[in-house]
């Protein structure tokens, strides 16, 4: 019997990534030290005594609306960038291994995730529609999985299915509707808002909007099965002929750079928002990524 590694990986690979990005690996731990300061603790609850005054009026009184927006707003906002960290970590674990494709693909939905929060930040109205487009995911993902597998219908009560339809209905109810041009009837958005990533990113910090082609579309020819996608991974050689290319440590230090960029406008943007206080150490590590790939967070990263 052949013995088990005692790591997965390329211990060639690591080294070189080691090697190249000394300066971001001595920041890293300071960054990941505030990271765990911002977001390894528990969101405030709601004060009680006005809980209990909101609950005296309309469901549609503005002081509940708003009240209810900022509650929802507030933990989307939190568990985005809890999860963007958690992209970070992966984007490193790939990129460690020379595997930068890969880690593209997960800087497309860090991005997705870190505009969505800012977007949300500046919009709280939007974040009840998005944590309630939840059941409509759920009714989808079930009704194609009892199309694939009817069988599977039989772990679900009935009572359950009844809930998660009326709670999609009423999502889609809530959604917001435009008039088709040529049929004049009502046309229902299908994703949880008409506005699409890049204007999101417009609309909340417009210097990740300029950089939508390197955090997202460069991720997103990674992710599905394109001829772009295909074209990135070949490399022509000189004595002519085509040969795929086995690993991609140039774009794995971009995708850290970029994932770097991301991480200091999340902490930013947490800290902000939630009035942490941590302002010192935020204003710290965006001079640490300028000193590491010297060029201020603001400053579109270049292709290596």
């Amino acid at each position: 019997m052949p013995k088990l590694p005692i790591a997965i990986g390329s211990y060639e690979e690591q080294r070189r990534f080691i090697e190249r990005n000394a300066g971001f690996l001595r920041e890293y731990p300071r960054l990941n030290e505030l990271s765990k300061k911002v977001f390894l603790r528990a969101l405030k609850s709601p004060d009680r005594r006005e809980v209990e005054r909101l609950r005296k009026l309309p469901e549609d009184d503005p002081a509940v609306i708003g009240f209810e927006d900022k509650m929802a707003a507030e933990r989307i906002i939190f568990y985005l960038g809890r999860m963007a960290v958690d992209d970070f970590g992966e984007i490193l674990t790939l990129a460690g291994n020379g595997r930068g494709f890969g880690a593209y693909k997960i800087v497309r939905g860090m991005y997705e995730r870190v505009v969505t929060a800012l977007y949300i930040e500046k919009n709280p109205a939007e974040a009840r529609i998005f944590a309630e487009s939840s059941a409509i995911t759920k009714l989808n993902y079930l009704k194609r999985t009892f199309e694939a597998s009817p069988e599977s219908r039989s772990r679900f009560s009935d009572e359950f299915m009844a809930t998660i339809e009326r709670n999609a209905a009423a999502a889609q109810a809530k959604r917001k509707q435009s008039i088709c041009p040529k049929c004049r009837q009502p046309v229902t958005q299908e994703a949880w808002t008409c506005v699409s990533l890049d204007v999101m990113a417009k609309t909340a910090e417009p210097a990740l909007e300029v950089f939508y082609p390197q955090f997202y579309l460069e991720g997103t020819a990674q992710s599905h099965a394109n001829m772009f996608g295909i074209e990135r991974r070949l490399i022509r050689k000189k004595g002519g002929g085509i040969t795929y290319k086995e690993t991609s440590e140039e774009e794995a230090r971009f995708a850290v750079h970029l994932g770097h960029h991301l991480m200091v406008r999340l902490l930013a943007m947490q800290n902000r928002y939630f009035a942490l206080g941590f302002d010192d150490e935020v204003k710290k590590r965006i001079e640490g990524f300028v000193a590491v790939w010297g060029r201020s967070p603001a400053d579109p990263p270049e292709s290596e």
